[in-house]
């Protein structure tokens, strides 16, 4: 009773369909220090800043940490970008939310597993959780057990693949957790990688938008402006 007075199951449904159904396991490795990679507790709920780059590819772990999430609206930028095929380049948007489900530890290595959430969805991920999670956990540990004695996949090795991922997910160049409210707009110069990244993962409904700046996001997809951008890199 006190859930449902609470709020919590308000657009279940629609978040629930918009966080698992076609959740693919993403990747992506940096060296972190411990007491970095221990402000990853189970359950917190953190947004990133920045578009998040992440990898469809995974093999063995030459760094020490491994950020595994499952994600449904990831964009597949490499299908955009050949030249980008051989990191299996994916993209999830600015201002992304991601739930800590797991963090495990094997032989050395770290695994920080993480649920993309829909940002209209904290209030009810900081309370619930499913057995979905469990079922994720499960196949998230399992993906490490295969693969850490299997070589790491030399193209995310290439320092200009590093430059992009070797950092914390959800954290500032000061290694502070970004607020998760309020949530700043975003600029003009960035509307259209923002709204393409939108269109290309079918996310252009109102739960993925944070409630601060709703009014102040433009309905329309800009997927012209944005495959330019991507296709420059």
């Amino acid at each position: 009773m006190e859930a449902i007075e609470n709020g919590i199951f308000e657009n279940s449904e629609e978040i629930i369909n918009w966080t698992y159904p076609g959740a693919t396991l993403y990747y992506k490795d940096c060296d972190l220090e411990p007491a970095i990679a221990e402000k990853f507790t189970k359950g917190k709920l953190i947004r990133n800043g920045y578009y998040l780059d992440v990898s469809c590819r995974g093999g063995g772990m030459k760094l020490n940490t491994r950020f595994l999430i499952a994600s449904a609206k990831a964009a597949k930028l490499y299908q955009v970008n050949p030249d980008n095929e051989r990191f299996g380049h994916c993209c999830i948007n600015v201002n992304s939310y991601f739930k800590v489900l797991d963090v495990y530890h094997l032989e050395g290595k770290t695994q920080i597993f993480l649920l993309h959430i829909p940002a209209r969805g904290l209030k009810y991920f900081e309370s619930i959780n499913s057995n979905w999670d469990e079922d994720f956990i499960e196949k998230a540990r399992k993906s490490l057990d295969d693969k850490i004695h299997q070589e790491p996949i030399s193209d995310l090795l290439e320092p200009s693949w590093l430059e992009r991922t070797n950092f914390p997910v959800g954290m500032d160049a000061h290694n502070q957790f970004y607020p998760l409210a309020p949530v700043p707009p975003v600029s003009k110069a960035e509307e259209g990688l923002y709204n393409g990244i939108r269109a290309l993962t079918k996310d252009e409904g109102e739960i993925n938008i944070p409630l601060p700046f709703f009014n102040e996001q433009k309905a329309e997809s800009k997927v012209g402006l944005f495959l330019k951008k991507i296709l420059k890199k």
